[in-house]
Parts: C-alpha cells; sequence; structure tokens
C-alpha cells in the first residue's frame, strides 16, 4: 500500500509539471543572449508607434527609436524602462531616432532622464517640419551628457566590433518629397550585419524614400534576412519589396485603425510581404517580437500566439 500510495504521488506531482509546462508562456527569452549572439526586439506599443532594441553580441543595448507619449502611456516609462530594468541595465549605449515625428522620439525622453544614455544619433533634420518638442529633447541629450551625432548615407556606427552597422539614408542633401511626407521620407535608414543575417530598420519612408534607396543602394546591399517593416506596413512599394526579399518582416502597428486607409496595415504587411515568401509578424496580432542572430541563423520568439 506504502509503495502505492508513493506511485500516485509521483503521478501527481508530474502531472502538476506538466500542466505548468504547457501554461508557460511559449517563447519566453532568457534576460540576455548568450555572448556572441545579436537580439533584436521590436515591441508592442500601446499606442501607435516604433521601438527596437538592440542587444548586442558585446552586451550594449541600444535603441532605435523609442515609441511615443500620450496622456495615458509613456513607451519609456511603461515599455522600454521595465525592458531595461529586467535585465539590470542601468546605461544604455545610445538611442537613434529615425526621424522626428511624435510616435518615433517621445519614449526617449523618460530613457534620457532615468538612465545614463551615451550617445544620441539621428539625421539632422530641422527647419519648421520638426517640432519644437523634438529640438528640446536634443537640448535634454546634450544635457544629460550624450554624444550627439547627425549621421547621412555612408556613414557608419562603431555599435559592436561583431556588427556592420551602415547607414543607407538619407543622403546629405536630402530626399525630395512631399510635405506631408519629408520627415517620413527622409528617415534615418540602417543596415545592420551580424555574420550572414543582415538586418534593414527603414524607419518610415515611403514612397520617394523607398525610391531614392533603391536609386541609390546596390540591390545586394538591400537584401535582407529581417526587415521592420517601413511606416508601420502602410507601405506598398512593390519594387522595394523585391529587392529586399526579406525572410522575416516585422511590423510595428495597431491592430486596426479608424481614421486610415487600409484600416489594418498588418493585414497588409502579410499580404505584400507574404506575397514574397517572408513570414510576417506583427506586433498587434504577435505581441512584442524577439529575434535572436547568432550570424548565422535566426531565432524568432514572439510575446503570444496570433489568434
Amino acid at each position: 500500500m506504502s509503495l502505492g500510495r508513493h506511485a500516485l504521488r509521483f503521478v501527481a506531482i508530474l502531472a502538476l509539471i506538466v500542466i505548468a509546462l504547457a501554461s508557460a508562456p511559449a517563447c519566453q527569452e532568457p534576460k540576455t543572449p548568450a555572448p556572441g549572439k545579436l537580439r533584436v526586439t521590436v515591441f508592442e506599443l500601446e499606442a501607435h508607434g516604433l521601438a527596437i532594441a538592440l542587444e548586442t553580441p558585446s552586451g550594449a543595448v541600444y535603441f532605435v527609436d523609442a515609441g511615443g507619449k500620450d496622456a495615458d502611456h509613456d513607451a519609456g516609462k511603461q515599455t522600454l524602462a521595465p525592458f531595461l530594468r529586467a535585465r539590470g541595465v542601468n546605461e544604455v549605449a545610445g538611442i537613434l531616432v529615425s526621424h522626428p515625428h511624435h510616435d518615433h522620439f517621445e519614449g526617449a525622453r523618460y530613457l534620457l532622464k532615468h538612465f545614463s544614455v551615451k550617445s544620441f544619433v539621428d539625421g539632422g533634420a530641422d527647419g519648421p517640419l520638426v517640432d519644437d518638442e523634438y529640438v528640446d529633447l536634443k537640448k535634454l541629450a546634450r544635457k544629460r551628457g550624450a554624444e550627439c551625432r547627425v549621421v547621412h548615407a555612408g556613414d557608419t556606427l562603431a555599435w559592436d566590433p561583431d556588427l556592420e552597422v551602415t547607414v543607407l539614408a538619407p543622403p546629405n542633401e536630402g530626399v525630395q518629397s512631399k510635405e506631408k511626407d519629408f520627415l517620413n521620407d527622409n528617415s534615418v535608414v540602417l543596415r545592420i550585419r551580424h555574420g550572414r543575417n543582415v538586418f534593414l530598420l527603414p524607419g518610415d519612408v515611403e514612397h520617394g524614400g523607398s525610391e531614392s534607396l533603391l536609386a541609390s543602394v546596390p540591390a545586394e546591399t538591400l537584401k535582407s534576412t529581417v526587415l521592420v517593416a517601413p511606416h508601420h506596413g502602410f507601405f506598398e512599394e512593390r519594387r522595394f519589396v523585391e529587392a529586399v526579399k526579406p525572410e522575416i518582416v516585422v511590423v510595428s502597428c495597431q491592430a486596426a485603425y479608424a481614421d486610415k486607409e487600409p484600416r489594418s496595415p498588418g493585414e497588409l504587411a502579410k499580404s505584400l510581404f507574404g506575397a514574397a515568401g517572408a513570414k510576417v509578424y506583427v506586433t498587434s496580432f504577435d505581441g512584442t517580437i524577439s529575434i535572436v542572430s547568432d550570424g548565422a541563423t535566426c531565432k524568432v520568439s514572439v510575446g503570444r500566439e496570433s489568434k
């Protein structure tokens, strides 16, 4: 009888372990990537915006864009800072703002105020289209001791010995574009190579910006393993898609926009890039997307399973 009770107890414990494993989040990543690996995280944000974290092979953390801020949500405070604190990170190696639109830069303010930020990079946009709040943000970066740098096509960023980080746009002379698209089309476009893997981060380039890239950058350079979809998926430039030929596409967007067409840029991106053979992930469907590169392959983890 005693042996029977022990056997039953063992079976019960084993069943509890199986249940616990089954109910655990499916794609949890360790707090820091293994040495020599690059992790790129595209955050699910409560409001429209874009924020990307790069954890380099040597352990530094950079942000490319930092999301926005409104009355109810501050991406810097409520998304990016908890990400850093969970990893025990007090120093941000750098923040790069692709272009001065609120949904890309407002979250940087909290980071600058509450963390040591070593560098601040942008494309140098100025003039009447640039909001005073962005001018103030750059002043804050300087006041807090960040090294500020303006980059254009052809520049490189020494973010890690194992990474080749190249600026593909904007050109020194800028991209000619409609006024409403001008800041988007003059986004800083980054190409990050880690071994055989290439990550392309094109900000919010639209027609003018993508045409400028096609005219100035060899197709082989544009070809990418991972692409963060331009302009949150509000993008239909098929020539660009054919040149980039991404294997993986990540879209940072809300599930639906009542005031825009298409209403669901995530669905548009799935159709456009999916037809080109890419696996497409959307933050509003899949949660925060994490991609770990070992230089040869990429492993994708999602915050939740798509419905």
